[in-house]
């Protein structure tokens, strides 16, 4: 992916594809303040929101589906030297489920790239990918660094469509070697419009999770995710990274922190217990994503320090405490409500799996109790 290759000339023109996406109109922004770049292109299928439209600042926004043959002219016509690719889809739920959503990202990233391979003036070329490429299952190394594959290679979903985009994305590399390639691979991203698997768990006061298993999970604040694309887009050395932020907590620990208690359930009945406890995001999901409940994933960042030359600010922890207060969902129980809250969902369960709950809410009072996370308000409610 031209790792070796001298760090080209600054960004002058970009063109961000997905502008109208949250992580894409804060870039268009953030570049514009940038102080090499003169012009940026915000490309998108759909027009952004009054509230991305004013994050885009005085950029100028092109409507256009990303698979219109329109692209290549309009990236050879602005001169744009940088484009970045930020129209994947994270997750399948997207308007239109997996159908639309693979469309979009596999149809679309074919054109994009195919755009900027035959645009003799791009010179840069950035991706935001995503850590499914790895997949997930219980043979998976204890971290993954970017030159390793998945053990199990993915074989649907949103691991797939990524898997298959970066191909296409080393393809162009390969017939446009002048190009300089970064593609940039984060796990989940709380606290973006777009929901995640992980998100949605934190929501319900009873999570269901899959009995036996407690995945690793690793979290990305929005804010580093921004300044990581930033500084790939303005000119860092290309290459292929895996950028998250430190540290790792497993599922039923951020339940737990959420002030949430989790439900083992087994694997046949995960999606049913989903229709009950939670929101309706979970009612489709995919094998894949049911993959990464049982195993979770972690991966290596230590070519994002010392080659990429990027630190997070925060870490896993601390990007949850942030996702937690600035959603809504930071913990403000009491043991009675927990009580109250499981003694209704008990009532509706088999005596094994009601005492399962019953035992998993004293886990949540416990270690909410140890972090100072419930004492106190518990004294607030009762002034």
């Amino acid at each position: 992916m031209n790792s070796a290759a001298p760090a080209p000339r600054p960004a002058r023109a970009v063109a961000v594809v997905g502008g109208s996406r949250y992580l894409g109109a804060h870039l268009v922004g953030s570049l514009l303040r940038h102080g090499h770049v003169e012009r940026v292109l915000a490309i998108d299928s759909v027009k952004p929101s009054p509230q991305h439209r004013r994050r885009m600042r005085d950029a100028e926004f092109v409507r256009l589906d990303p698979q219109s043959p329109r692209l290549q002219g309009i990236l050879r016509e602005a001169e744009i030297d940088t484009v970045v690719h930020a129209g994947l889809h994270h997750t399948d739920f997207a308007p239109g489920g997996r159908a639309a959503v693979k469309e979009a990202n596999i149809m679309g990233s074919m054109h994009v790239i195919a755009a900027c391979g035959r645009a003799s003036t791009v010179q840069r070329f950035v991706l935001i990918s995503s850590t499914t490429v790895y997949g997930s299952s219980g043979v998976d190394p204890a971290m993954f660094t970017e030159d390793m594959a998945a053990r199990r290679q993915p074989s649907d979903g949103i691991p797939l469509d990524h898997l298959s985009v970066e191909g296409y994305v080393r393809g162009m590399s390969r017939k446009r070697p002048d190009i300089d390639v970064t593609i940039l691979r984060m796990p989940a991203i709380l606290g973006l419009p777009e929901p995640t698997v992980f998100g949605e768990l934190l929501a319900p006061s009873i999570a269901p999770v899959l009995a036996g298993y407690d995945p690793r999970i690793q979290l990305l604040h929005p804010q580093d995710a921004l300044d990581a694309l930033v500084r790939a887009t303005t000119g860092a050395p290309p290459g292929t990274y895996n950028v998250a932020g430190e540290g790792v907590l497993t599922l039923s620990q951020a339940i737990r922190r959420a002030g949430h208690v989790p439900l083992p359930v087994l694997a046949p009945a995960f999606k049913l217990a989903s229709r009950l406890l939670s929101s309706e995001g979970l009612r489709d999901i995919g094998s894949s994503q049911l993959q990464y409940l049982r195993f979770g994933r972690v991966v290596d960042t230590t070519r994002m320090r010392t080659e990429f030359g990027f630190t997070p600010q925060y870490n896993t922890e601390e990007a949850l405490h942030a996702y937690l207060v600035d959603s809504g969902t930071e913990p403000l129980v009491t043991r009675k409500t927990l009580e109250r809250t499981t003694a209704r969902v008990a009532k509706l369960l088999p005596a094994p799996l009601a005492e399962m709950l019953k035992e998993s809410m004293d886990r949540t009072v416990a270690e909410l109790e140890a972090r100072s996370g419930m004492a106190e308000r518990a004294e607030e409610a009762t002034t």
